[in-house]
């Protein structure tokens, strides 16, 4: 056995392995269907090496255009794959067209050159690389190797390319298949390592949102709060910095929801959020406590500029106007602040800003209230 069809049969096995391996990818709901493109690359990767192998054995017309077909797919289909799994902007249609244009040169050209295979195999690795380098969902290490991987495999035919100076001769065919036959391995090998990895680092941050956010709001849930407390906390005790704390809810929530209904009153406690999130800085961690009620935490201000915050938001909150099946919906809220003072212990300030946002309420709701007036 030669050590080509050596080598291609441990394509082969690779692909084969990942072939099935790539049944487990999962998409997002929405999403187009890149993990059927990579089962295609796969696939077609397969049928390459088998037809170029045979055609090794016996060069014949037929052999050849086969295997420029399986490579024209495989590269296509990977190409697509990663744009679509990346959501980029580059248009698809570019990659239909330049595989078009490669398999017309590849048949209608009498003196094939193996330029116009590394031409197009250059040019799909170059737009995979820069498609998974400004992914839209964030770029994780996955997506980094294997934009390496494919620059690199793109240099090493660039290498190749600008030593070719006319048509496949002898000696430069020969060269064509060290370069298919030796780097496929590692290059399968590693694009499939680092695919699997970015599949598995996507999963791991889905679950991480799932458990540190709130599915109706999408802020941060109570657990994470609670996480970023002790951080806050730590840093402003550490410089001597202040740090308030604001709770606050809608006001008559249950009546919202038994006039018109369970849905509207999800639209009202996303719009308040909506107005929560709007008039916060970067640093501010916003949560939704529970139900309709909200927790904030305010780092490196005082008292005064939270209750000023505070202000702003009831005010705000006074224009949401929702829409429903029963009428408009307008909502208002009641609003209670502190400024933190024991650092241990952040339930004791939460505790204190809950007294000053119940005592809004009783002074008529759609109100703001400190807890160091209520010591007064």
């Amino acid at each position: 056995m030669s050590t080509h069809v050596e080598i291609a049969l441990a394509v082969i096995l690779i692909s084969l392995v990942m072939f099935f391996a790539s049944l487990l990818f999962h998409d997002k709901a929405g999403d187009k269907p890149a993990r059927i493109a990579f089962r295609t690359f796969y696939f077609s990767a397969i049928l390459f090496f088998i037809s170029i192998s045979n055609f090794v054995s016996e060069p014949a017309p037929f052999n050849d255009l086969l295997t420029d077909i399986f490579f024209a797919i495989s590269n296509a289909s990977l190409t697509l794959g990663i744009l679509w799994r990346c959501k980029s902007r580059l248009p698809e249609e570019v990659v239909y067209g330049l595989t078009t244009l490669y398999l017309c040169m590849d048949v209608f050209i009498n003196t094939y050159s193996v330029q116009f295979a590394y031409s197009y195999n250059v040019i799909c690795s170059l737009i995979c690389a820069y498609a998974l380098l400004n992914r839209q969902d964030g770029v994780n290490t996955g997506d980094k190797g294997m934009a390496a991987i494919l620059f690199v495999h793109a240099v090493l035919l660039i290498i190749n390319l600008v030593s070719v100076t006319g048509v496949v001769e002898a000696g430069l065919y020969n060269k064509f298949m060290m370069v298919v036959f030796v780097f496929a391995p590692a290059y399968m090998a590693g694009l499939t390592i680092f695919l699997f990895a970015s599949y598995m680092l996507d999963a791991r941050k889905a679950l991480e949102i799932q458990a540190t956010t709130d599915p109706l709001t999408g802020l941060y849930n109570r657990r994470f709060f609670f996480e970023q407390a002790k951080l806050a906390l730590s840093t402003s005790e550490r410089h001597g910095e202040p740090l308030c704390l604001m709770m606050c809810d809608i006001d008559h929530f249950k009546d919202i929801n038994d006039s018109f209904g369970h849905k509207a009153g999800d639209n009202a406690i996303k719009a308040f959020s909506n107005v929560l999130q709007a008039s916060l800085r970067i640093e501010d961690v916003l949560a939704r406590y529970g139900g309709e009620e909200f927790v904030i935490l305010l780092p490196q201000t005082s008292l005064s500029k939270a209750q000023h915050v505070a202000e702003r938001m009831r005010s705000e909150t006074e224009n949401i106007a929702l829409t429903s099946e029963k009428g408009c919906i307008n909502i208002t809220a009641s609003f209670g602040v502190c400024q933190v003072r024991e650092f241990n212990d952040i339930e004791t300030s939460i505790n204190h800003a809950d007294k000053a946002m119940y005592a809004a309420k009783s002074a008529g709701r759609n109100n703001v209230k400190t807890y160091s007036a209520l010591l007064a």
